[in-house]
């Protein structure tokens, strides 16, 4: 830094790229965000599907403020609630922990539904393109 070169990225290793391919738990906001839709009346079971569907998120609990009154002496503090049903109800103040691509550079690709001829399942090594559980690249690359 002294030089004035500045911060610079080391190089990118198959070694190094092996140990980003896996998935790191994240907090996502429902105030604003990717999944913010859900934040005013959504259901958990709708975030749950979209999440997984459009951003290969897999949702594992809420982080909610334990009083949800806008009063002067409402508490800060949140706890956590983890696989509620279905059919719970979400605030826009709720973050949600879910398990994401370790590499926030790689694009999330959804998974292609094969016909008949490929069994009906998912022939990805991804696992239904759940984050981290493969590299979301072609196996070719």
């Amino acid at each position: 830094l002294a030089e004035g070169a500045g911060l610079r990225g080391g190089y990118s290793t198959p070694e190094s790229l092996s140990n980003r391919d896996r998935c790191r738990v994240g907090q996502i906001s429902l105030y604003d965000g990717p999944l913010a839709q859900f934040g005013e009346a959504g259901k958990y079971g709708d975030l749950f599907v979209a999440a997984l569907k459009s951003y290969g998120m897999l949702c594992i609990g809420l982080y909610r403020f334990r009083d949800t009154s806008s009063s002067c002496d409402a508490s800060s503090k949140r706890y956590v609630i983890t696989n509620p049903p279905d059919d719970f109800s979400l605030l826009p103040t709720d973050q949600v922990f879910v398990l994401m691509q370790f590499d926030p550079g790689l694009e999330y690709k959804p998974a292609t539904v094969r016909g008949p001829s490929g069994g009906g399942r998912n022939q990805n090594s991804q696992a239904a393109g759940v984050g981290g559980g493969g590299s979301n690249k072609d196996d070719n690359s």
